[in-house]
């Protein structure tokens, strides 16, 4: 991640998470989160020669927990500003435009500040979204 894109955390919903979560805590903020009404984030997929790019569009306001990633993962934030767990597992601001590389296993937490729109990159033929995503993500214990 660039330094001029990171500014230190201040108030939004990640305040219930301590500065650096771990796996355990964000799972248990993700359980939370279940519970209540679910906000929908459109994703545009698209395709070039051995490469895939999923775009995520999500409001100012949402909180988001993402899957794990089996490889280190290509992110760009399009658009935007959103506060989220670095790779580091530090909360950080991240403002677009801004490029990163996470880490294998990485579990991110997002509260959107202003609407983004984030591209995750992966390199691969496949064409099934279902298919890319059984390839990429790490199967999780379903929440209780």
């Amino acid at each position: 991640m660039s330094d001029r894109n990171l500014t230190p955390a201040g108030s939004t919903a990640l305040d219930a998470l301590p500065r650096k979560p771990t796996y355990e805590q964000v799972r248990r903020l993700e359980a939370c989160m279940a519970q209540m009404p679910q906000v929908e984030c459109p994703l545009e997929h698209h395709f070039a020669h051995g490469v895939y790019g999923r775009v995520m569009h999500a409001k100012a306001g949402t909180v988001i927990v993402g899957k794990m990633h089996r490889f280190s993962t290509l992110n760009i934030l399009l658009a935007g500003v959103i506060r989220v767990t670095g790779p580091d597992g530090a909360i950080r601001d991240l403002r677009a435009p801004c490029v990163f590389v996470s880490p294998p296993g990485c579990k991110k937490v997002g509260a959107v500040i202003e609407d983004v729109q984030w591209m995750n990159v992966f390199p691969t033929r496949l064409t099934d979204v279902a298919a890319i995503e059984t390839q990429f993500t790490i199967p999780e214990t379903p929440l209780i």
